[in-house]
């Protein structure tokens, strides 16, 4: 176009996006094949060699692959960043000193036909604001998003210290709040994001079925991302943790029980994805990558609540699934998905491949 300088600042969001999407992919199938093949039943000098190989060669190479697709992507949100300061030419600072990410926010509803719900009161007070079991995800695919921060809001519970930090986190502007500043985190640095005291239909409730703090953070995500549900529709428990935190979150294949243990003991906050199910972009990917009980949701996140001994003798993992406790029903399926699972490790295993933790303290 004659005459027009610089960027479409939602498409180069957008593929951003897709780059730090598809880098994540690529780091979940390195740990994937990593642990197919240190695991496959061959022995011998070719076996030792080709594990040398891929040790040495292939891993390193995929990571590297991986790394530089979040490098671009960080490079693109950082244009974006600027090609947006420069086209508003605004100059107000947060307590920062960057500029407030979003004005009044109204992200995009899921059905234009049906209005937003109002979130009454200062939902800061919540008495059950830290219990995993008092989330019910709805109709928006940020299982991700969900689990993350419950992982991180039952850690904070459980050191007393979830009142302070919502206090510190979420300001509300009038009495009752017609508005929320919440404040997330961008690469570490805190970014206030404005938006109303509404909940989209469909958007995540407490067990209750009414909105609650997280039906505020779920829109701030919302409106940080994109300014749409949209733009949270998918993406990985570690992002969730460093939005909400600040601190940055680690990402890690398969874990053992002992591994899982040792992070909870240290006060960090932990979610875990279920295998993938194929979809078109991995198309190839074999059979065994998907879960094999019924009542475990493929492409997921769940809040991990414990490692304990039960009756029987079992050390088992407790996890919460942000559908709530009482679970649900894809659609397609006739088998209900459970609201808390109760896993050894060998069934834990079969059907999760991946853990998130970040360092609360």
């Amino acid at each position: 176009m004659a005459g027009f300088y610089g960027a479409d600042i939602a498409q180069l969001r957008a593929l951003a996006k897709t780059m730090s999407r598809h880098s994540e992919r690529m780091t979940s199938l390195s740990v994937e094949l990593g642990h197919l093949i240190n695991n496959a039943p061959w022995d011998g000098r070719d076996a030792v060699m080709f594990k040398a190989k891929w040790d040495s060669e292939h891993r390193p190479m995929l990571k590297k692959v991986s790394n530089e697709l979040q490098n671009q992507a960080k490079e693109l949100i950082r244009n974006a960043d600027e090609q947006d300061k420069s086209s508003s030419g605004s100059s107000g600072s947060d307590r920062s000193g960057r500029g407030d990410s979003n004005p009044p926010g109204d992200p995009g509803p899921l059905d234009p036909d049906k209005p937003d719900v109002d979130v009454p009161g200062d939902v800061r007070k919540d008495p059950d604001a830290g219990d995993p079991s008092d989330i019910n995800q709805g109709q928006i695919g940020d299982c991700w998003l969900l689990a993350g921060i419950g992982s991180v809001a039952q850690v904070l519970e459980r050191e007393g210290k979830l009142d302070e930090f919502l206090e510190e986190h979420m300001r509300p502007v009038g009495d009752p709040p017609t508005h929320w500043v919440v404040t997330l985190y961008e690469d570490g640095e805190p970014v206030e994001v404005t938006v109303e005291a509404k909940s989209v239909d469909g958007g995540v409730r407490g067990a209750d079925g009414e909105p609650n703090w997280l039906s505020i953070y779920e829109r701030a995500a919302a409106e940080h991302r994109g300014g749409s549900y949209d733009d949270i529709d998918g993406g990985f428990s570690n992002e969730a943790m460093e939005l909400m935190t600040g601190q940055s979150a680690d990402k890690d294949g398969e874990l053992n029980f002992d591994d899982i243990e040792d992070k909870l003991s240290d006060g960090q906050a932990i979610s875990v994805g279920t295998e993938d199910v194929k979809d078109d972009d991995f198309d190839w990917v074999w059979e065994s990558d998907e879960v094999n009980r019924t009542d475990v949701v493929p492409n997921h996140a769940y809040v991990v609540v414990d490692v304990k001994t039960n009756d029987d003798g079992e050390k088992v993992i407790v996890l919460a699934n942000p559908w709530g406790p009482s679970g649900g029903y894809m659609e397609g399926d006739d088998d209900l998905k459970s609201g808390t699972l109760e896993l050894t490790e060998d069934e834990y295993k079969e059907n999760f491949d991946s853990v998130y933790s970040v360092d609360v303290k």
